[in-house]
Formats: structure tokens, sequence, C-alpha cells
């Protein structure tokens, strides 16, 4: 009898438990924007338009949106009724914050972490649609660029600040077996996949210089990205997909004069 009371009383505290860690997730909701909030739940499937028919779109959504893209959801399949919200949010106000922007001065591009961490994971969101709420199972912050393929494609470089790492020679240095291409000492290795830097373009004079170089490998291992006590040290994928956000140079000085090598992040899988 004394084990079971002990059970009980346990299960009604751990239940208790679950429930108050529930009702810490307060609820937002949000309004439709037909240029910021695109469901495939509730508008035309997007994979239907022709290319030129999502470039023109694209373009409006430029002229809407104040960020580099927009949220794409899709609905947990359950159209939900008579909730009663005591106010509806501006999803476009509420994302353009730039306390969920990348760390810069121009940046205007959305940071998916810090999203992530202050709203999916914070919250319980309903999209309003009439008299219907709709609870999105997937929520993404999704880029629009580049818009159009080759040279006339329309970038995102404008609104990018620029990162300046020590061209070191020990954890980054240029492959032995790939010109132009710069691996990281932490690097996972082909058969996983592997962040590099791919060279773009070099420059021996800039202005203005640069106020701060830094350290390449001190800025990764304070970063998201590298777990040391993991098998797999380094997440490559997604910190090539975060050095995509920047403009980045690697800085090296041979014989006194100074050399500026500008820089894409790459991942690849072979």
């Amino acid at each position: 009898m004394k084990i079971n009371i002990s059970l009980l009383i346990l299960s009604f505290f751990s239940g208790a438990t679950l429930m108050a860690q529930e009702r810490k997730k307060d609820t937002l909701f949000f309004s439709l924007d037909y240029y910021y909030t695109i469901s495939p739940t509730i508008t035309p499937n997007l994979s239907n338009q022709i290319y030129s028919e999502r470039i023109e779109f694209k373009k409006q959504q430029l002229k809407h949106t104040k960020t580099n893209g927009y949220i794409l959801f899709v609905g947990d399949g359950f159209l939900t009724k008579g909730l009663k919200p005591k106010k509806i949010l501006s999803i476009k106000e509420y994302i353009e914050n730039r306390k969920f922007y990348f760390d810069g001065q121009y940046n205007q591009i959305i940071d998916k972490w810090k999203l992530k961490n202050s709203l999916t994971d914070k919250h319980t969101i309903y999209f309003v649609n009439g008299n219907e709420f709709i609870h999105p199972r997937y929520l993404e912050y999704y880029s629009y660029y580049p818009i159009g393929k080759g040279e006339n494609a329309i970038n995102n470089n404008n609104v990018k600040d620029t990162l300046f790492f020590k061209l070191d020679n020990s954890y980054i240095n240029e492959s032995k077996s790939v010109a132009e291409q710069y691996l990281l000492k932490d690097g996972s290795g082909s058969s996983s996949g592997t962040f590099f830097f791919k060279e773009f373009k070099e420059k021996n004079n800039l202005h203005p210089t640069p106020k701060e170089i830094l350290s390449l490998e001190n800025f990764v291992h304070s970063s998201r990205f590298y777990d040391k006590n993991k098998q797999q040290k380094l997440d490559d994928y997604e910190l090539a997909n975060f050095f995509s956000n920047y403009v980045v140079f690697l800085v090296e000085d041979i014989h006194g004069k100074t050399k500026y090598i500008q820089v894409k992040s790459s991942f690849l899988i072979e």
C-alpha cells in the first residue's frame, strides 16, 4: 500500500510539473500576410508556378519586406475554431525586429536560430484566417535570394556586414589538392560533408581598412556550430550557411604587404 501511495504521489507531481511546463508557453496570434506568410495549405502550391511567375512574386516581396525573406509554414492539418485572442499581431512587424537579425551594423538578414529560440521554442503560435486558427507544425524563415540566374541575378550582398579573419595557415590553410580552396582544421571530412571557403577575388588595398581582424579559430569555437564534446565537433553545413550571410575576407601579411582574399563559404559531400 505504501508503494502504491508513493507511486500515486510521484505521478501526481510529475503530471503537475508537465502541466506547469506547458502553461509556461504563452500563445501568440498572428494575422496572415500575403507577401510574408506563405502556406501551401491555404494558398496555391508554389511548386505549380512557372519560373518567371516565382521571380515576379519574389520581386513583389522585395517591395514589401525589409528583411532577407519570408515565413513559410505548413499547418498541422486542423483548423481550430472558437479561440478568442486578445490581440492579433503583425508577423511582419514581429519578425522585422533587429533582435532577430544577424549581428552587424547593416544586416537585414534574419538569424533563424535567434528566431527559433525566441519564437517557435518559446510560444505556441496560431495564424488567424477569418474565424479559423492555423497552428503550424512546421515554420521556417526562408531567404528569397538570389532572384534570377547568372550574372543578372539579384543577391543580398548590399545588406550584408563584412567579417575579416587572419589567414594563419594553422587553423585555416589552402588545400593542397584544390586551388583557391581553404579548409579548416576542424572540418569533418568529405564522407560526412565538409566546410570550406572558396576564393572569390583578391584585393591588395581596402578603403577603409578593417577595424578588427578576428581569429577564425576563436570565432568558430565560440559559435553554436562547434561542440568539443561531440565526435564530430563541427556542424559544417550550418557553419557554411551562417557565413553565407556575411561578406568574408581572409587577411594575409606577405613581406610587409597585406593581401585581402574575399571568399565564399561552401559545403561539399563527396
